[in-house]
């Protein structure tokens, strides 16, 4: 069993980009992402040692949306428990904060739907609901080999 500690707060915007990288996500410039963390409702880290080894943080309007962002886990961490651990302290979160008919979205990474469905998160689209969708600015959205990863 790895020990690690769970704390509330963000990461640095170099901590973010390595988080990201280590999952094949792209990067940010550092003042893209210091100025958008901040405006998150809430963010926990995972570390190993002093070693940021995950995160996840939430977005949204703190009534209506809430919106679950950046859930990473550097893949030589992953499934030892830090992942659930992380996403059961965001639902508690959410279970204190979110109304009657909030909205709580998430975008899941391909193959990671069971995850996110063992909290009540349907897959879209569902036979109420059409597909998610996304657009990434910037970036050509003629061809999929043109999409970031």
């Amino acid at each position: 069993m790895i020990e690690y500690e769970i704390v509330e707060k963000l990461p640095s915007a170099e901590e973010y980009n390595r988080l990201r990288q280590s999952v094949g996500w792209g990067i940010f410039e550092y003042s893209v992402i210091e100025k958008a963390l901040p405006n998150s409702l809430y963010c926990l880290c995972a570390f190993v040692n002093s070693e940021i080894v995950g995160m996840v943080r939430l977005i949204g309007d703190a009534g209506i949306n809430f919106y679950i962002q950046d859930m990473i886990i550097k893949p030589d961490y992953q499934r030892k428990g830090i992942g659930t651990e992380l996403m059961n302290k965001i639902m508690e979160y959410i279970h204190a904060h979110a109304s009657l008919n909030s909205i709580i979205g998430l975008m899941s990474a391909k193959g990671k739907e069971p995850f996110y469905e063992r909290y009540g998160f349907i897959i879209r689209p569902y036979d109420r609901f059409g597909s998610g969708m996304t657009m990434f600015w910037g970036v050509e959205q003629a061809g999929k080999e043109s999409l970031p990863s």
